[in-house]
């Protein structure tokens, strides 16, 4: 019997993912018509299916496949090639095959997301040029807020402990999902807890403190996160398995979130996000006026940022430098153009929702 040719399958995987890559070429400009029938039609029923199998298994499928399919799968090709069992084109084929497989499953099931309208759009907030007065108030505001929170935490000027294990703080923020699901319904669904990453240590040499894998559609939190940022870090995982790709409205999400939780933990962990973002973009502008508002952060918050600091600076180094690079070039060539200063912009989102809170609260 005639074998058959190997290109062939590698041709339609080729044909798959040059659909894919034109699609996302093409995507930019249309918005809303990329929000309604992909980010909130096929993607949200692909990731809440796919999710909703993997969310069932402790571990992460994705780290699995890295350390264990993906190169047992090496090894058998290559054995099977040096003994002559396969050619070299039926091997050379079938990992070119696998490499536009992920490239369209990244592609159809997930990066499209980056071409979704605005976060501002879909929660009806108005984003405009950031005041200094505005980042001011706004620090002021979650200043205080921190210290109350911290406060009900009572432990005191000691850092804090999570209320539970680390996987109980996964499942703390999947329950804030859905609280803020009946709230935001565009937030709504049943997707998997984010898990704790196998691979931390290597994570945590690159300054990685979450990763999401469109693959498996598994949200991932770093183990050696600072515990006053875990449930947080969690929260914007589980943003992006959302299909809310950008990074800075994935951060206003996990406070919008985190602020929806019974457990005052989780929303201590979302206020100390917003917070450390709003103080830093106040730091930039006027450190004198940042300095002013620091001051009246209670020594609990303190002793938190502190431990925060001191959980990272083992893993300090080159590597962590290579990565910042290379996520930059990632958040750019994905139409993200200010790269990783995309982060930053969650202020304009925090401050237009405070905004839009006190006029609220004026009528």
């Amino acid at each position: 019997m005639k074998k058959k040719n190997p290109w062939i399958r590698t041709a339609v995987a080729f044909a798959f993912a040059l659909v894919f890559f034109i699609l996302i070429r093409i995507a930019p400009g249309h918005e809303a018509l990329v929000e309604k029938i992909y980010s909130r039609g096929i993607y949200k029923l692909w990731a809440q299916m796919v999710s909703g199998v993997t969310g069932l298994i402790p571990v992460s499928l994705t780290e699995l496949g890295l350390l264990v399919g993906i190169p047992l799968l090496l090894v058998i090709s290559i054995v099977r090639w040096v003994r002559h069992k396969i050619g070299w084109q039926r091997f050379a084929s079938g990992w070119l095959t696998l490499a536009l497989i992920l490239y369209s499953l990244f592609s159809g099931g997930w990066a499209l997301n980056y071409s979704r309208q605005t976060y501002a759009q879909t929660a009806g907030l108005e984003t405009k040029p950031v005041e200094i007065e505005k980042v001011k108030a706004l620090v002021v505001s979650l200043a205080q807020k921190a210290n109350d929170l911290r406060a009900e935490l009572d432990t005191g000027d000691e850092a804090i402990a999570l209320p539970g294990t680390q996987r109980q703080v996964m499942r703390l923020v999947k329950e804030a999902y859905l609280r803020a699901g009946e709230k935001y319904p565009w937030l709504a669904g049943r997707y998997g807890a984010p898990k704790i990453a196998i691979l931390s240590t290597p994570l945590a040499y690159l300054n990685i403190a979450g990763i999401f894998s469109p693959f498996t559609v598994e949200a991932h939190v770093n183990a050696h996160e600072g515990d006053v940022l875990l449930a947080a870090t969690a929260a914007h995982e589980a943003a992006h398995l959302r299909g809310f790709a950008r990074e800075d409205e994935a951060n206003f999400i996990a406070y919008q979130v985190c602020m929806e939780s019974e457990e005052v933990y989780v929303r201590y962990s979302g206020t100390m996000l917003a917070l450390i973002y709003a103080g830093n973009a106040l730091a930039k502008q006027n450190m004198e006026m940042y300095s002013e508002i620091y001051a009246t952060y209670s020594e609990g918050v303190r002793a938190d940022l502190a431990a925060y600091r001191k959980s990272w600076e083992p893993y300090k180094g080159e590597a962590a430098e290579i990565h910042n690079k290379v996520n930059d070039a990632y958040l750019k060539a994905n139409n993200q153009t200010d790269g990783v200063q995309s982060y930053g912009r969650m202020v304009d989102l925090l401050i237009a929702e405070y905004e839009k809170g006190k006029s609220a609260a004026a009528e």
